[in-house]
C-alpha cells in the first residue's frame, strides 16, 4: 500500500505491506483484549523486512486488513526481540546448522510433508504420536520423557515439582497423557462406560461447509436418521456468496420445524457459526436456542469424554477411519471442499464439483453415524 508520510528509496513516498486475513488480529478474553496475534505479527515484520531491503524504509506501525474488512494496526516494537530470535532460528534451519522435530496435530494430513513427518516419528517414537501432546512433547524431553514407551511409564508425582516439573501438565494432564500413551502402545481403543445419548424421534448429522477466505458459509449438510426408515440426505446451499442468507434462512426454517430431533455434530464449530449467522441476519434467537439445547457434540461428549485411541488426531478423519469408515472422495478434506467451491464459482457448468462436494458433506455426515454406532456396539457388549 503506498503512503506519502515519509520518504523512501524511491523518492517522498513509500510502501507498507498489508496482508488480509480470515480472522481478527486483537484477541480477546472475557471480554478484554489481551494481545496481537504473535504469528500475525512475525509475518507483517518478515514483509517489513523485505520491503527496507528494496526501498530502505520501514514504517513504525504494521497493519492487516481483519475478516471484518477492518483495518488493525500493532506496534512492531513489542514483538522485535522473540522475532528477531525466531526469524535467527530459521535461518539456522534453513541453512542447516540446526534440525527441527515434527509436531504432529489434526491439520498435518493436508501437508506435503506428513508423510514423512509422521514416519519419523514412529521410527523414533516420539511423544507427539500421543493425542494432544502436540508442543507440549518439548517440555516432556527436557524433563527426560523422550518416548511413547517413557510416556506410558511415566510417574505422574515426580514430574510435578522441580526440578522435573513439566511446563503446562499438572497431575490430570499427566496421567491422562499415560493412558492415551498407553493405548498408543496397546494399538486398540479403549471405551469407558457412562455414556448415553439422548432420546429423540430423529437423529439428525450435521456438517457445515464454510469458506473463510471468502466469508461466506456455502453447505448445511444433513443425514436424516429415523428409526429403521432408510437415511436421508438434505442440505442448504448457496452456490454463490450472494447467496449465503437465503440459504440460512431457509435452513432456519428447516429448525423451525424440527422439534423431535437431536443434531449431532463433531466440533463446536456448527454452533459458533450459526450465532454468527443469526447476528449477521437477524435470525430468529428462539430457533438457535433450541437447536443448541438439542445439540450433541460427539467430539468433546463422547470421543475425548469418553474414550481414547491410538492416534495423534482425534478428528473424525481419523476416528471414523479407526471404526472401519471409508470417504468416497480419494482426497476428502474441508480444505479441499472449499478448493472445489472456488473451482465451481469459477465454473458454474461444472456440475461434478458441486457433485464432489455434496458426497463429501454427506460422508462426514455418514462418518458421524459410524462412530456412535460403535460406541452403541460397544455399551451393548459392556452390558453383557
Amino acid at each position: 500500500m503506498r503512503r506519502d508520510d515519509a520518504p523512501s528509496a524511491w523518492g517522498g513516498y513509500h510502501y507498507e505491506p498489508i496482508d488480509i486475513k480470515a480472522g481478527r488480529g486483537w484477541e480477546e478474553r472475557d471480554g478484554e483484549v489481551t494481545g496481537f496475534k504473535t504469528h500475525y505479527a512475525y509475518q507483517m515484520m518478515f514483509y517489513r523486512d523485505l520491503l527496507q531491503a528494496i526501498q530502505g524504509y520501514a514504517p513504525p506501525t504494521a497493519r492487516i486488513i481483519n475478516v471484518d474488512q477492518e483495518i488493525e494496526e500493532f506496534d512492531p516494537a513489542e514483538f522485535e526481540d522473540e522475532y528477531r530470535s525466531a526469524k535467527a532460528e530459521v535461518e539456522r534451519l534453513v541453512a542447516g546448522e540446526e534440525q527441527s522435530e515434527p509436531v504432529l496435530g489434526s491439520h498435518c494430513a493436508q501437508c506435503e510433508w506428513f508423510g514423512r513427518c509422521r514416519d519419523w516419528a514412529d521410527a523414533t517414537d516420539d511423544p507427539t504420536k500421543v493425542f494432544f501432546i502436540g508442543r507440549t512433547k518439548f517440555g516432556l524431553k527436557q524433563a527426560g520423557v523422550r518416548t511413547v514407551a517413557e510416556l506410558s511409564r511415566i510417574d505422574v508425582q515426580k514430574h510435578l515439582a522441580p526440578p522435573f516439573k513439566i511446563p503446562r501438565m499438572g497431575k490430570a494432564t499427566l496421567e491422562r497423557a499415560r493412558r492415551r500413551a498407553q493405548v498408543v502402545l496397546k494399538g486398540e481403543p479403549e471405551i469407558r462406560p457412562g455414556y448415553a445419548f439422548p432420546e429423540a424421534g430423529t437423529a439428525v448429522y450435521f456438517d457445515i461447509e464454510d469458506d473463510p477466505t471468502r466469508a461466506v458459509t456455502y453447505l448445511y449438510g444433513l443425514l436424516e436418521v429415523a428409526g429403521t426408515q432408510t437415511p436421508r440426505f438434505r442440505y442448504f446451499l448457496a452456490e454463490h456468496p450472494d447467496a449465503e442468507e437465503r440459504a440460512v434462512r431457509e435452513f432456519w426454517d428447516y429448525l423451525a420445524q424440527r422439534e423431535d430431533a437431536v443434531y449431532y455434530v463433531y466440533s463446536h464449530k456448527e454452533r459458533t457459526t450459526l450465532r454468527r449467522l443469526m447476528e449477521k441476519y437477524g435470525l430468529e434467537q428462539r430457533v438457535f436456542e433450541r437447536y443448541v439445547q438439542a445439540e450433541y457434540d460427539l467430539y468433546q461428549k463422547l470421543v475425548v469424554d469418553y474414550s481414547d485411541w491410538p492416534t495423534y488426531s482425534y478428528g473424525i478423519k481419523q476416528i471414523a477411519k479407526q471404526v472401519g469408515f471409508a470417504w468416497r472422495d480419494v482426497d476428502p478434506s474441508g480444505v479441499n471442499s472449499i478448493v472445489w467451491y472456488n473451482d465451481f464459482l469459477s465454473d458454474p457448468s461444472r456440475r461434478e464439483v458441486m457433485t464432489r462436494i455434496l458426497e463429501y458433506n454427506e460422508d462426514d455426515c455418514r462418518a458421524m453415524v459410524a462412530v456412535k454406532r460403535y460406541f452403541e456396539e460397544r455399551a451393548k457388549q459392556g452390558d453383557k
